[in-house]
């Protein structure tokens, strides 16, 4: 899958609306299994069986679809991000102390992967 349908992807899962979400190293971000928010997930070609496998009648968690499809490289509240490569722009900025601390963990995490196995 190449970083656009990802993309968008992303951006149908983190336009539902969360009723439960959990921080920490068990993070997941529940959303209502209504029609309209299937129907949503299944324009940008997410199954029927894919939402069921994560989740139930009641309600899916948008963290384990991304992490099935491997389509987010990081979480933050009850919002998922793709990253992509690391650029010289990220790089400058982590070495010049211009960036935050999202910034260094972004560029470790593409760096050092093992690291967050």
């Amino acid at each position: 899958m190449d970083r656009q349908a990802k993309q968008a992807i992303l951006d149908v899962l983190n336009s539902l609306e969360v009723i439960s979400h959990q921080d920490g190293e068990m993070a997941n971000a529940f959303v209502r299994n209504t029609p309209e928010n299937v129907a949503a997930l299944n324009n940008v070609g997410i199954s029927v069986e894919t939402i069921k496998k994560h989740g139930d009648d009641e309600a899916f968690c948008i963290f384990s679809i991304a992490a099935d499809l491997e389509i987010a490289d990081y979480n933050r509240g009850e919002k998922l991000y793709l990253f992509g490569p690391v650029d010289d722009e990220l790089r400058n900025r982590v070495i010049d102390g211009e960036g935050d601390a999202i910034d260094a963990e972004r560029l470790l995490r593409l760096l050092e992967p093992e690291l967050f196995d």
